[in-house]
């Protein structure tokens, strides 16, 4: 049976039109995100925070690079395309601690060059060599925190992606994406281990493998776990870090690498690891490199314990007197920041330089509102982290008006590399002091060497760890004759 000419024509027509109208629909890339990489902002590794918030008015800025092999590969039915071949993507990150409780962040990805084989063969157009990726702004709420004398630190992060990203260069979804997750971490020793179990949901689009599929668009969740271990010290430093993601298709990446300090505050990284997984976005290997840069003010007073507090100050008001005097052995003392004229009355004489380098042990006329102990590692001088102690001594002579001095008294063990940097711990500690708004005329400190020892033959380096010392007074009511002892030494 032959048709009219006209009715072939149209037939025609209508397959034209219908081919033209299918490539059409067919021949666009998909917006959506392609990276996965999920980088910290504040305390904590590059990878994975360790659950500890900025202090308050605490800055953190970072810029960092990264280079992708393969991070979307698709079939068209007979062989894998790398459609994104190589690609080199920049990150501006920064985070602000605006209470004890609440940190703020913001990232702002770019897309600064990518290459790959020609998406037509699936049914996709040409993309975009760069583009601005998705913004992400975060809220970091503490839950736990070691200041406060809790076992670790917990925080819950929330955050958004706008959906402002260019979705042809792959670097923005179509809609908004949210974040929720817990980030934990602690110190053991020299390591610091930390955790993170989120939830990401965001608009999802299912890349199509030839032409003839269709793309769905759809929205998602995705369950990401994360986890790191780095050293810690004040040189080099190395960190670990894997981040995985559980969705339809799941991905794992794993990256190594280290951290060195440029100038103070200033920190460089650089950390490269494998991809595995076929979920787009997941490189066969990535490397990351950038620098980082933290300014932090002392921590204020975070916690006061009431009870043990009550119980010190039970034990002080009675203090055990020796059942005899005995003399004593002097040793070389450092003195440093006592006041000149600037303090009158009962404050005069605690303003005067000691006249022997002794141990304090408080006179009837002094009353002791504080006493502690702080321990150092071999050889070092650096404060152990967060010392409540401290904080407790800035809040006991706030309360004391000008009528009160903090004595600091400098130890070491017997090791004759560590006996030098008795006076050194006792500078760190006022050094603190001072920082907290304490008036350096009221910090006395001296240095005793290893001449007064907890453990006088230590077996053990826990044993010697407790001759590494320093002893914090905070002193009120000083009497008008020169500071004395009634101890001997071991």
């Amino acid at each position: 049976m032959s048709l009219p000419s006209s009715t072939r024509g149209a037939i025609v027509a209508v397959s034209l039109g219908c081919s033209l109208a299918s490539a059409q629909s067919n021949d666009q890339l998909p917006g959506f995100e392609l990276e996965r990489l999920e980088t910290n902002t504040g305390r904590g590794t590059v990878l994975v925070g360790n659950g500890e918030l900025m202090v308050p008015s605490g800055l953190s800025v970072s810029l960092l690079g990264h280079y992708q092999s393969q991070p979307l590969v698709l079939n068209n039915g007979e062989k894998n395309l790398d459609i994104v071949q190589h690609r080199a993507t920049a990150m501006l990150s920064a985070s602000y601690g605006v209470l004890s409780w609440l940190e703020l962040g913001a990232q702002l990805p770019f897309v600064l060059w990518q290459q790959g084989k020609s998406p037509t063969d699936v049914g996709l157009a040409e993309l975009r060599a760069q583009g601005l990726g998705t913004p992400v702004l975060q809220a970091r709420l503490g839950v736990l925190s070691r200041r406060r004398r809790q076992p670790l630190d917990l925080a819950a992060d929330l955050g958004i992606g706008l959906p402002i990203g260019t979705g042809s260069a792959l670097a923005g979804d179509d809609g908004p994406r949210f974040h929720a997750r817990m980030v934990a971490g602690t110190e053991m020793g020299w390591l610091h281990p930390s955790l993170e179990v989120g939830v990401l949901f965001r608009p999802n689009i299912l890349l199509p493998s030839s032409p003839q599929t269709p793309v769905r668009e759809g929205a998602s969740s995705e369950i990401r776990l994360a986890a790191a271990l780095a050293t810690t010290g004040q040189g080099l430093r190395g960190e670990l870090g894997m981040r995985a993601t559980f969705a339809q298709q799941p991905s794992l990446e794993l990256l190594g690498g280290a951290r060195f300090p440029l100038i103070s505050g200033l920190d460089a990284f650089l950390l490269g690891g494998p991809g595995i997984g076929a979920a787009p976005g997941t490189p066969r290997f990535r490397v990351v490199a950038g620098i980082s840069f933290r300014n932090e003010p002392p921590p204020k007073i975070a916690f006061l314990d009431e009870r043990s507090d009550q119980e010190l100050q039970l034990v002080l008001a009675n203090p055990e007197r020796p059942t005899q005097e005995k003399p004593v052995r002097p040793v070389p003392t450092w003195d440093i920041a006592l006041g000149r004229g600037e303090e009158q009355g009962p404050l005069a004489a605690a303003a005067e330089p000691l006249p022997t380098a002794k141990p304090h042990q408080p006179g009837e006329r002094e009353k002791v509102v504080l006493r502690g102990e702080i321990h150092f590692s071999q050889g070092s001088a650096d404060l152990p982290g967060v010392v409540p102690l401290l904080d407790q001594a800035v809040l006991r002579l706030s309360d004391q008006a000008r009528a009160g001095v903090i004595l600091v008294e400098g130890h070491s063990d017997k090791d004759r590399a560590d006996s030098f940097t008795a006076v050194r711990r006792a500078q760190a500690i006022r050094r603190y002091l001072i920082d907290q708004g304490v008036p350096a005329t009221r910090v006395r400190i001296q240095g005793f060497g290893a001449d007064w020892p907890v453990s006088a033959q230590p077996a053990t380096e826990q044993e010697r760890q407790l001759n590494r010392r320093a002893e914090v007074l905070v002193i009120t009511d000083a009497a008008a004759e020169p500071l004395t002892t009634q101890q001997t030494p071991p």
